[in-house]
This record gives C-alpha cells, sequence and structure tokens, in this order.
C-alpha cells in the first residue's frame, strides 16, 4: 500500500513539474525594448489605463468595447474578451497581454498554453482594488511612478467629493438599471461604494452579489429616491405599470443620459464619473 501511495504521489509531482515548465514567463515589458514593446489588452478599463500611463502607441490590439475611438481607431479589433479571435492575438505578435479575470472563461489559459506572456488582473469590486490593478499595470509596462501618480491624483480627487458628500446627508436611495429586464448592482460592486462616498445610497446595497435581477414589485416597494438607468428612457421607465407609486418618477428625479463607461469601468475615470454623478445630483436633489 506504502508503495501504491508513493507511486501516485511521485507521479503527481512530475506531473506538476511538466505543467509548470509549460507555463509562460512571468510577464514584464523592461527587458524588451520599448520600439519591441506590443500590448494586446483584453479589457476595455485596462485598455484606458495604458492610455493614461502613456503607453497607448505600444497597443497593438483592444477589445471591440473599447469606446474610446480618439485613441483606439488604429488598434487591430481582436473581438472581445468572451470570445477572442486567437489568431488575431498570435498574429499580432505581443510581448504582453493584459486581460481581468473571470471564472467562467477559457481565455488566459489557453493564451498561455501558446506560450504568451499574460497578466491577468482581478476584476475590482472596490477602489482599493481599483488602485491595485493600476499598480500592477505600472510595474509591468514599466511605468510604476506615473502609475503611483495617478493614484494619488484619485485620491485627492475622490477626498473632494467626499467633503460634498455631506450636502446629502439624508443619503437619497438610486436604483441603477444597468440592462433589461431590471438588472441591477448589489453590494459586491465597486458602484456601490462609489454611491456611498457620493453621498448616496444602492437601493441594493444589502444583497451580497456584484449584480441582480430585481423584480419590478420589489423595486417599487424599495420606492428609490432617484433612478439610473442606462436602457431605456426616462418617459419609459415612467410609463412602466405601477412605477408612477415610485418617488423618483414622482418628482422627476430620473437619468437618462449619463455615460455608462465612467462609473461602469474600473479604473481612474470612475472618479470623473463620481464627481460628475455626484455634482447631477447635488442640482436634482436642490430643486423643488
Amino acid at each position: 500500500m506504502k508503495k501504491f501511495v508513493g507511486a501516485v504521489l511521485l507521479i503527481l509531482l512530475i506531473l506538476f513539474a511538466l505543467q509548470a515548465s509549460r507555463r509562460a514567463p512571468a510577464p514584464s515589458s523592461q527587458s524588451v525594448p520599448q520600439e519591441e514593446v506590443r500590448i494586446v489588452s483584453l479589457a476595455p478599463n485596462l485598455t484606458e489605463i495604458l492610455f493614461e500611463l502613456g503607453v497607448g502607441e505600444q497597443v497593438v490590439g483592444v477589445t471591440k468595447y473599447f469606446t474610446d475611438s480618439s485613441q483606439g481607431q488604429q488598434k487591430e479589433e481582436i473581438g472581445d474578451f468572451f470570445n477572442p479571435n486567437l489568431e488575431k492575438i498570435i498574429s499580432l505578435k505581443p510581448t504582453l497581454v493584459i486581460a481581468e479575470h473571470w471564472p467562467s472563461s477559457r481565455t488566459v489559459p489557453r493564451l498561455r498554453e501558446f506560450g504568451l506572456p499574460v497578466l491577468e488582473t482581478i476584476s475590482p469590486t472596490s477602489l482599493e482594488e481599483i488602485y491595485q490593478i493600476i499598480r500592477e499595470v505600472g510595474q509591468v509596462v514599466d511605468r510604476s511612478q506615473p502609475a503611483e501618480e495617478l493614484i494619488q491624483s484619485m485620491k485627492q480627487r475622490l477626498q473632494v467629493v467626499k467633503e460634498r458628500a455631506v450636502q446629502l446627508s439624508d443619503r437619497p436611495s438610486v436604483y441603477i438599471e444597468v440592462d433589461l429586464p431590471t438588472w441591477t448592482i448589489g453590494k459586491r460592486s465597486f458602484i456601490t461604494e462609489a454611491f456611498h462616498l457620493c453621498g448616496v445610497r444602492n437601493l441594493f446595497d444589502d444583497v451580497e452579489k456584484r449584480a441582480l435581477q430585481a423584480s419590478k414589485e420589489t423595486i417599487i416597494d424599495r420606492n428609490p429616491d432617484i433612478i439610473l438607468t442606462y436602457t431605456v428612457s426616462a418617459s419609459l421607465i415612467s410609463q412602466r405599470p405601477g412605477w408612477d407609486q415610485i418617488k423618483a418618477v414622482q418628482n422627476g428625479r430620473i437619468l437618462d443620459d449619463f455615460d455608462r463607461a465612467l462609473l461602469s469601468h474600473g479604473n481612474h475615470r470612475l472618479i470623473e464619473g463620481m464627481e460628475k454623478f455626484q455634482a447631477r445630483i447635488l442640482t436634482m436633489m436642490s430643486e423643488p
């Protein structure tokens, strides 16, 4: 029996060693001459960080959801993170691939099987995790100092947001509709933290999920003070059966023209989104 167990352990160790030998090298652009660095980004929030850190010219491939056409118009589109064109990525000969971790995706393991160096960041659920991602990206592209400067700038601007939040002492509740039908965010979204720092409260901040599909009856029952919608117009929100009972509808406090990318991308742009969102809320709540 002992011999059998020992043989099994030996086989497992050999398999582990073989697997380890096949892993891609630790990603870094510091050992590659700057003019030869070629980056493929598989997430819009990471692409925006790369451009903010001054390495946009080294980006050769982006996802189709990268929205800044002024920066990304000359970049090759490689599909989206869940369905990337692997042949296209390989043909771009990247020295670095940057991706965001999603448990259900096999993209990163497949890229590593081809020997491509991949930085896989976490999918952020808080501002601290956003800072962590900026640091990781800065380190891997040899821009650690600009990354720290960016983080400090974010924190300084965030302090101003916190100070203005005292004007919203009643902390109005906000229902945010991110997709149809009635998909919204829960406690584990960084947007919930952003709302809190702005002086408002996510209507579903008690639900231990990143996102959820709320019933219309529950939304009516929870009676939000404000509605932020990325799905349909304010007039269509108002026409939903029973929603005329909601305070946000009765008081005309529905935002349907806010830039989705400002609050949904987990990067430095979140601060800009918080500033603009808070300004709109302060104006809205001051109106009779």
